[in-house]
């Protein structure tokens, strides 16, 4: 299966990290934890060698598909109220983000999000973090439940609930699968 967690020929499912060399880290030894007072989410990976902790924001993880781990919104050029509107759209649809909801409307399977998207680029650098914490605020302060050997919930801060893979949280630490 492409769960992320499935073994596939014998060998455990793995991801290398360019910042952390050539390591192979093992994507069901993933986790995932919340540090809610600096608006940040930290992600651990293990291997045999060691491990790689990578802080991200909580926007690198919501713009991502949370079964497959690839980028639905282009999350340099995100803005808060483009990632809200996006989120208006998956809470209005049966099938987004991994949401829960039975409602109908929302977008057909082959529509595309990212059209739609205002785009605005931010002059602020990762070192000045009010900007920043101000973008998420309404992502934080999140929740995290780890579920079974799959992957975590993450309840952000506006009520969306979305269990993420541990593939999708380790493609968000920089992950590339070999």
């Amino acid at each position: 299966g492409g769960d992320g967690t499935s073994q596939t020929n014998g060998t455990k499912l793995t991801v290398t990290v360019e910042e952390a060399g050539d390591s192979e880290f093992d994507v069901p030894f993933t986790q995932l934890s919340v540090d809610n007072p600096h608006k940040r989410l930290e992600i651990r990976l293990f291997s045999g060698e060691g491990g790689y902790q990578k802080s991200i924001s909580g926007r690198e993880l919501r713009c991502r598909d949370p079964r497959t781990g690839e980028i639905i919104i282009e999350n340099e050029t995100a803005s808060s109220s483009s990632i809200e509107k996006e989120v208006k759209v998956m809470q209005n649809s049966s099938q987004g983000c991994g949401g829960s909801g039975s409602g109908g409307g929302g977008l057909s399977p082959g529509q595309k999000l990212v059209a739609s998207m205002v785009q605005h680029h931010s002059a602020a650098a990762n070192g000045n973090d009010d900007e920043e914490n101000d973008d998420e605020s309404f992502l934080f302060p999140a929740t995290i439940t780890k579920k079974g050997n799959y992957g975590y919930e993450v309840e952000w801060a506006d009520g969306a609930k979305i269990i993420y893979s541990l593939l999708a949280i380790a493609k968000a630490a920089g992950g590339n699968v070999r």
